[in-house]
């Protein structure tokens, strides 16, 4: 199976009773190689740009390692992702990252005030503020300018509740 996530195209394998491997070109050209078994650990390879099954090098990771790799390169990913604001939409649903303006009426309001000025079928499921990540935040919680908010819900709910943020 192959798919596209942001520019790289992944190339997907199941490996019967090991695991499944993922393949994709990096923007020097050679490939990354991850085969995460399903033990939990992984394997990460550096693979030629001419043949991907000469490798230049290999990291094995145990269980752990892979579980504080992926949370390392995943706050940065969102990090990343709530400059560039990206949108992710999977059948109905939108996973979208809307800054809060200075000039926005929400500015230093509550989730609850917040969700319920608009009739649209969204939530705030998460605040990126000063770089940390605050997830499934109170209804009592409140939203400062400068935040990230992490918006969940129907793609018109999310987009009422994007406009609200950005502006009021």
């Amino acid at each position: 199976m192959s798919y596209t996530l942001g520019m790289s195209e992944i190339e997907e394998t199941r490996l019967p009773g090991v695991g499944i491997r993922f393949e994709f070109p990096l923007e020097s050209g050679d490939h990354l190689v991850t085969i995460n078994h399903n033990s939990g650990r992984a394997e990460i390879l550096l693979c030629d740009r001419d043949d991907p099954d000469v490798c230049h090098e290999v990291l094995r990771l145990a269980r752990g390692d892979v579980k504080a790799l992926t949370e390392v390169l995943s706050q940065a990913r969102v990090t990343e992702a709530a400059s560039m604001r990206p949108q992710l939409l999977m059948e109905g649903l939108t996973i979208d990252w809307v800054s809060v303006d200075a000039a926005s009426a929400c500015g230093n309001c509550s989730l609850h005030d917040i969700e319920h000025q608009d009739e649209g079928a969204a939530s705030i499921v998460a605040v990126l503020r000063d770089g940390k990540m605050i997830v499934a935040p109170p209804s009592s919680f409140t939203v400062r300018p400068g935040d990230v908010a992490v918006v969940v819900g129907t793609p018109e709910g999310a987009e009422a509740l994007g406009r609200l943020l950005r502006s009021g």
